[in-house]
């Protein structure tokens, strides 16, 4: 059975692709654009250089060890080359031109590579100069492997899978292997079958005439890769936090879980070893092999972080009717990777997996629920109850909760008993959340003073859509969303606070920027001059004013040029806070008459924007991630409308694979009631284009968790009733 070997650490986002060189050596990409070699030395710790960093992010890779080069692609739709020996200073020895989306996936090297991207495309590369040109998949092309007599075969997120001859002609389309996107592609060693990974959370072993042999079945969610071991047997790895070790004939051998919520890549050295990248920015070895195994301490340490991550209830589909006896424990599991949920003798209920002949704890199910041990405060019975020291030399204060309270609720409460000042509340919500070890509170009352987002709700106009064959009750909406809302004193005082730091403005600049605050339409260019100035000028920790200046502004900027320092440096930012009002911006510039949907239209902008737009954000404070979830749903909603009102399907599809494998699958957007819902509107909208989405909405699982949460509330009634015709 496999162990932990090591863990790598050194990328500082999502880990894409990693790629085994040779035994000891292992390449990777990340979002967060950098190129990494690493290599085990004789003491078997490994160790890693920058082999080339990137200004967009990349998340494909490839190894070509004949001549000694990396080449890799990602979001500016160059493929590079590189040498796998030197570090960062070199410049690309190679550079491919010719994709007009993102470069998901390569394979191959020099004197044949093929690539992948969302422009619908696979491309055959030979020597450095475009070949041929794979053109026939409906939506984005997501990986490609080439057979040994010259073939290849291609994934697409339009669920079929295509052999093609040498000269780039399809021989042959299947297209019912799958259900939903196929993602991944492995040709088996004799060369006669190949292995397909699927959003629809299963892989299947088929020949190349299409006849499916082998059904693999035990992903819980999208499968994202798929490798062959030495020894024959595969291996995959998902959304559902597992690596799979499956025998070729479909039965589950071994399942590993790790502390990440996606796992996207995996690959296998030639020892028979086993690297996977995940979301958590972690590439972890696993081995067979005693020597190479970890410390019992590492290992351990890694079982540890399993066993403390949190499960959403809604993600796995549970609910208390579910709930097996803690006795269950002492029996044996009825397969590989089985999961069952008991509740603890101390009331905390935890999912345990069946692995390698035992039970493992692999996380808290996180949900409404509370535990057994009330704790009674003042007559009533709470969760918790918690001692807060508020004044050094004076007994700590009582703070009762509720697992199913809302912390803000909890926490105004609490100041106005004990009178404290306002600025305690975002200090006392936080205690709140991390203390009783929850991320599934509804924050919908968290939004920033003088910030209220438009609710979809209420004034969206619906119209006729193309789908005339189906009497819709309010689909699809058609008028844009802005969130350009704001309390102009707020701002500007947050400006004065902190240019008493910066002493970038003086008093009469101050003044001009409070008058124009309060008649935006007659000060545009003044403003972003100021906006600029704090953004170009002030420490990083200062900026978020210029963001919400030209936020507030982009729906009447004269030209795009004015954003395109904004968006790169926002989205780019470790700061959720500017990725937030970034995301507002963007969604805003739809509602600009000159440019906005010519430049929010582009391949290379909205390609961007859905790879560079995450779905978690760990290092988000919690009273903000109900802001950032609603400001991205609300720019797909956005985008939801350009479509309908355009028909431009190019950007369908990807739009549609964010909503449906990111953000719609995220809790943190799960967790917030609106935007949930203008996820729901945006995927509606969507199906009146593309029939297949309306086809398959009762079978989309982040649809079904949507509708258990919030199907009681009339407007998501609607919404799903149209969804579900």
């Amino acid at each position: 059975m496999f162990e932990l070997s090591a863990q790598l650490v050194g990328h500082t986002q999502d880990v894409r692709n990693v790629v085994a060189m040779n035994e000891s050596q292992l390449a990777s990409v990340s979002r967060d654009g950098s190129v990494r070699v690493w290599e085990r030395d004789a003491d078997g710790l490994w160790n890693g250089h920058i082999a080339y960093i990137s200004e967009k992010f990349v998340n494909s890779l490839t190894w070509d060890a004949q001549n000694g080069f990396l080449f890799f692609g990602g979001q500016d739709m160059i493929i590079y080359g590189v040498s796998g020996v030197h570090s960062m200073d070199q410049e690309p020895v190679y550079a491919f031109v010719g994709h007009e989306g993102n470069v998901c996936s390569l394979s191959g090297g020099f004197d044949m590579l093929v690539s992948c991207s969302w422009d619908k495309t696979a491309r055959i590369w030979r020597e450095g100069k475009e070949d041929k040109v794979l053109r026939g998949h409906l939506a984005a092309v997501w990986d490609a492997k080439v057979l040994k007599d010259g073939r290849v075969l291609t994934a697409s997120a339009d669920k079929s899978v295509k052999l093609w001859s040498a000269d780039g002609h399809v021989l042959k389309s299947f297209d019912k292997l799958h259900s939903d996107v196929v993602r991944c592609l492995c040709v088996l060693e004799d060369g006669n079958h190949f292995v397909s990974g699927s959003n629809d959370g299963t892989l299947k072993l088929s020949n190349l005439d299409g006849t499916v042999l082998h059904e693999f079945v035990g992903h819980e969610s999208f499968v994202y890769g798929v490798k062959q071991l030495p020894s024959g047997e595969i291996v995959s790895c998902g959304e559902d936090r597992t690596v799979r070790i499956w025998n070729l004939d479909g039965t589950p051998k071994q399942v590993i879980t790790l502390p990440a919520v996606s796992i996207w890549t995996v690959d296998v050295f030639s020892n028979g070893d086993i690297a996977v990248g995940s979301s958590d920015k972690f590439i972890r070895v696993f081995t067979e092999s005693e020597e190479r195994r970890a410390s019992e301490q590492d290992i351990e340490e890694l079982h540890k972080m399993v066993e403390h991550s949190s499960v959403n209830s809604q993600t796995m589909g549970f609910d208390e009717s579910k709930l097996k006896p803690y006795s269950d424990l002492q029996n044996a599991g009825q397969k590989e990777g089985q999961i069952i949920v008991v509740k603890n003798p101390t009331g905390v209920i935890e999912a345990h997996q069946w692995s390698n002949g035992k039970w493992a704890k692999v996380g808290d199910v996180v949900s409404a629920a509370g535990n057994d041990n009330k704790v009674e405060y003042e007559g009533a019975k709470y969760d918790y109850v918690f001692d807060v020291d508020v004044e050094e030399g004076k007994p700590p204060l009582k703070l009762p909760v509720n697992a199913n309270d809302n912390p803000y609720d909890v926490a105004e409460k609490f100041i106005l008993r004990y009178e404290l000042p306002q600025s305690y509340r975002d200090q006392i919500v936080q205690f709140i959340v991390t203390n009783t070890n929850s991320a599934s509170f509804d924050q919908s009352q968290a939004a920033p003073t003088g910030v209220q987002d438009t609710t979809v709700g209420s004034g969206a106009v619906a119209g006729s859509g193309p789908r005339q064959d189906i009497n819709y009750r309010i689909l699809p909406v058609k008028q844009y969303l802005k969130l350009t809302s704001f309390d102009p004193d707020s701002l500007f005082n947050g400006i004065v606070k902190l240019n008493e730091k910066e002493k970038t403005f003086d008093d009469d600049a101050l003044g001009a920027i409070g008058t124009a605050l309060h008649d935006i339409d007659n000060n545009v260019e003044l403003l972003y001059a100021h906006a600029s100035i704090i953004k170009n000028q002030w420490n990083a920790s200062h900026k978020t004013p210029a963001f919400d200046i030209v936020r507030i502004l982009a729906p009447k900027l004269p030209s795009s040029e004015d954003l395109s320092d904004f968006i790169e440096e926002g989205l780019s930012e470790e700061n959720p806070i500017s990725t937030m009002l970034t995301t507002r911006m963007l969604a805003n510039s739809f509602s600009n008459e000159i440019w906005g949907k010519e430049l929010m239209g582009k391949p290379a902008v909205y390609d961007s924007i859905f790879q560079l737009l995450g779905s978690d954000y760990q290092n988000c404070k919690p009273q903000h991630r109900n802001n950032l979830a609603v400001a991205i749903a609300t720019l797909v909603f956005n985008y939801s409308v350009y479509i309908t009102e355009t028909n431009n399907v190019n950007v369908l599809p990807i739009v549609a694979d964010a909503l449906n494998t990111k953000y719609g699958t995220s809790p943190m957007f799960l967790n917030s009631e609106e935007a949930t819902y203008r996820l729901l509107v945006a995927y509606g909208n969507l199906s009146t284009v593309e029939p297949t989405l309306h086809q398959y909405a009762k079978s989309i699982a982040w649809i079904k968790r949507a509708k258990d949460k919030y199907g009681y509330i009339k407007r998501f009634e609607d919404i799903l009733e149209d969804l579900y015709r």
